[in-house]
């Protein structure tokens, strides 16, 4: 079953900061809930590839992924990884110069055995979790 899910929030401070802040790939480690590495493999003008590692209930999942960079906006492919599809998007809208609105949205597909064990509120908390994880330390 494909699942969707859309958040957002309005954070202090502008666009620019905030999206420079989301597009550091390694930093995913610092945010993300579960991710114990987070690997720049390759870089180009316009996209980076990199590789995303979790620990969850004492199994260890990698997810290579495609992040394509253009203004204000993140759109996200796994390239390997669990998911049967995924694509995600981040769009960082500005409100104001001190202020702008952050919107994580994702499309996804688990493998049916996943699918059936995890809870959707379990999904959206760690959706929810790691979009907060990204704007607290862009506050700071």
């Amino acid at each position: 079953m494909i699942k969707n899910f859309e958040i957002v929030r309005t954070i202090p401070t502008n666009s620019d900061k905030a999206f420079r802040e989301i597009a550091n790939f390694e930093n995913y480690v610092n945010f993300i809930p579960g991710c114990s590495n987070a690997k720049l493999i390759e870089k180009s003008d316009d996209s980076e590839i990199g590789l995303l590692e979790f620990d969850f209930f004492t199994k260890k999942y990698r997810i290579k992924s495609k992040n394509t960079l253009s203004e204000n906006h993140i759109k996200i492919e796994q390239i390997e990884g669990p998911f049967e599809t995924f694509e995600g998007h981040w769009h960082l809208n500005p409100i104001s110069e001190e202020s702008c609105e952050a919107k994580l949205t994702a499309r996804f597909k688990l493998p049916f055995i996943l699918g059936k064990i995890i809870p959707e509120s379990v999904i959206n908390s760690f959706c929810e979790a790691a979009l907060d994880g990204f704007l607290k330390n862009i506050d700071n």
